[in-house]
């Protein structure tokens, strides 16, 4: 075995430890412990892939709505220090949006117009995707001067993203005239940008009159009137556990979630990656949901 794999081990055995308690004031004394014990091995071990890990592997339990402030204040210290870790970060809170806590929408917001600001400058395609979705899942707005930003990275799934939340009406900015006319042209469905040019162009967020240029050319004509798409608008992140089948009928919820007990065998969860490391410094697939 690789010195690297012993090393992974140990710190991975180290996490699993440690215990999250079901009583809320126990389990919030637990949730600092858990992650002042994470930023320790992390900074012990120097490896961005064991806070990723961390956040998994605390997915397991559900956190009681007195204990939210503390954990997705966590969460956000992890996003702002850890990129690698907004795509498991975007799936934790979609689920709690999903399941009715109150999250500091605010908070949120500022913390996805600032990383995205950072982000966009470098390039960072996934990570500035990731944020977007952030905001698609929970309705944040973007400030003028990040779209503009967004505007100058070369990713049509960032663009498209955003032209997204503006016809849905979650932003206010829209992408400019004259950086959205470029891409609805026959040129630009054989560039680099075609996914841009051909999903924004077919439902008239290109500012274009009409899509001719998709429908009379023979191979994305072809997909058109097939009604061939590659993006989604009204898909979600799944949640990471959802109640199991009649065990939500006549529950409220608010009470439930802070009940002073286990209630994760109410649930159903995704089966999670046991070896959830970065085995490279490769950016995150972003149609993992």
């Amino acid at each position: 075995m690789e010195v690297k794999g012993l090393v992974e081990e140990s710190w991975k055995y180290s996490l699993k430890k440690l215990s999250i308690s079901s009583e809320k004031r126990a389990q919030r004394d637990d949730v600092h412990n858990y992650f002042e014990a994470l930023f320790s091995l992390e900074s012990r071990f120097s490896d961005e892939s064991l806070i990723k890990y961390g956040l998994k592997q605390i997915s397991s339990h559900i956190i009681k709505i007195s204990n939210w402030d503390v954990f997705e204040a966590y969460l956000l210290k992890c996003g702002y220090s850890f990129p690698n870790t907004l795509q498991v970060i975007a799936n934790i809170l979609s689920t709690y949006h999903y399941h009715g806590y109150k999250l500091n929408l605010k908070a949120i917001e500022r913390f996805c117009n600032n990383l995205i600001k950072v982000h966009a400058i470098s390039d960072h395609h996934s990570e500035v995707s990731w944020l977007l979705w952030i905001c698609k899942e929970l309705g944040l707005n973007l400030k003028r001067d990040v779209v503009r930003e967004i505007e100058g990275m070369s990713s049509s799934v960032c663009a498209l993203i955003s032209l997204d939340l503006f016809h849905s009406g979650v932003i206010k900015t829209n992408l400019r005239v004259d950086y959205l006319k470029q891409f609805s042209n026959k040129d630009a469905l054989y560039s680099s940008d075609w996914l841009l040019s051909y999903e924004a162009g077919r439902r008239g967020w290109l500012k274009n009159a009409n899509h001719d240029y998709i429908v009379n050319d023979e191979f994305f004509g072809e997909l058109l009137k097939e009604n061939v798409s590659f993006y989604d608008e009204s898909l979600k992140c799944h949640p990471i556990f959802e109640f199991k089948e009649g065990e939500q009928e006549g529950i409220d919820l608010e009470a439930f979630f802070d009940r002073n007990d286990r209630i994760e065998d109410h649930f159903d969860f995704d089966d999670m990656d046991e070896e959830y490391f970065d085995s490279s410094d490769e950016d995150d697939d972003f149609d993992d949901f």
